[in-house]
Parts: C-alpha cells; structure tokens; sequence
C-alpha cells in the first residue's frame, strides 16, 4: 500500500493538507470520457510491492467514472476518479484519470496519468510540479500558478491544447510509476 499512497493518496491527500507544490485540474480535464470496460477495472487491485489492497468500482462506465476505496481501512474516504480520454488517437492507451474526494470543501482535483487497465495491469503516474508550473509561466501550459513558500500551485485549464501538451514526458514521474495488480479471486 505505501506505493499506492505515495502515488495517489500522498499526492491527493497532503497537498490538500499542506502547502506542498500541487497542481490542479477542473473535473472535465480531458477530450472525453473514457468509455470503462467493467471487466478490466472493477475488483481488487494490490501494488506490485505490498500486500495491502484496494477496490476499484466502476459507477458509470460510459462517463468514464470510478470510486477507490481501502476495504482494510474503515476510516478511509473514497477517492473518486473521472478517467478521461488525453488522445483523440485509440492507440494511445494513456488517459487522465481525474481524482478528488466526495467530499472534498477545495476546489480543483488532482490529476494524474494512467494506462488504460490491461491483463490485469495497471500503471499510473504522478504530475512532475515544478515542470507544470515552469510551463505556464512560459506560455506553453495555459492555467495559473501561485507562488507559495513551499512551492507553486498551479491549475491547468481544461483546453484541448493543454491535452496533447502534457503528452510529453517532461511533465510526469515516468521512473516512479504506481503498478498495480489485479488480486486473484
């Protein structure tokens, strides 16, 4: 699980928490919903490195629609997902998958890059901040950034060309990705 956390949990939740650098999105970040094959997605998910598990559910499979819960941890908020399309080219398995609490008071949710789930595994990345922030202070992100004493937060506006932008490597954690495996039954 302390892989899970560090990518999804750590990002989500200490950020929300802290004044750590971040970076937000609206809700609808991405060209479209991905379309959820239930099969590939709903059941038990364990990270590669840990034997703690999570649960994916899918609520709306053509909105593209998801909830993450921690069945060991009764205290644990879901975590909902909006897994959006970052390609209009099918062949690019990676989506966005847009994530924030139920109940989340701040607005923005957290966004992060995943590979479609695929034989019963699946891969997501974190948001590199500084290269986001870096960016829209250049010009070649449209969104916003407030400095901070901890860092910039930063929000990315929900453009089609913020999308194909944020293809490039730069702008991710490609050597610490997240993997997950699907718990046998």
């Amino acid at each position: 699980m302390n892989a899970l956390l560090r990518g999804l949990g750590a990002a989500l939740f200490a950020c929300i928490l802290t004044s750590c650098p971040e970076t937000t999105v609206n809700e609808d970040f991405g060209l479209k919903p991905a379309a959820l094959k239930v099969a590939d997605w709903n059941g038990t998910w364990m990270p590669v490195d840990d034997d703690d598990a999570v649960q994916f559910t899918v609520t709306n499979a053509a909105q593209g629609l998801l909830v993450l819960t921690e069945p060991a941890k009764k205290d644990a908020k879901p975590i909902e997902f909006q897994i959006r399309r970052a390609s209009a080219d099918a062949k690019i398995k990676l989506v966005f998958a847009v994530a924030h609490e139920r109940d989340a008071k701040k607005p923005g949710a957290t966004l992060f890059m995943m590979r479609e789930a695929d034989n019963g595994v699946l891969y997501t990345w974190s948001i590199d901040h500084d290269s986001v922030a870096a960016a829209i202070k250049s010009g070649k992100l449209q969104g916003t950034v407030k400095p901070d004493k901890d860092g910039a937060h930063s929000h990315i506006d929900s453009t089609p060309a913020n999308y194909a932008k944020l293809l490039e490597p730069q702008f991710w954690n490609w050597s610490e990705p997240t993997c997950l495996k699907r718990a046998k039954k």
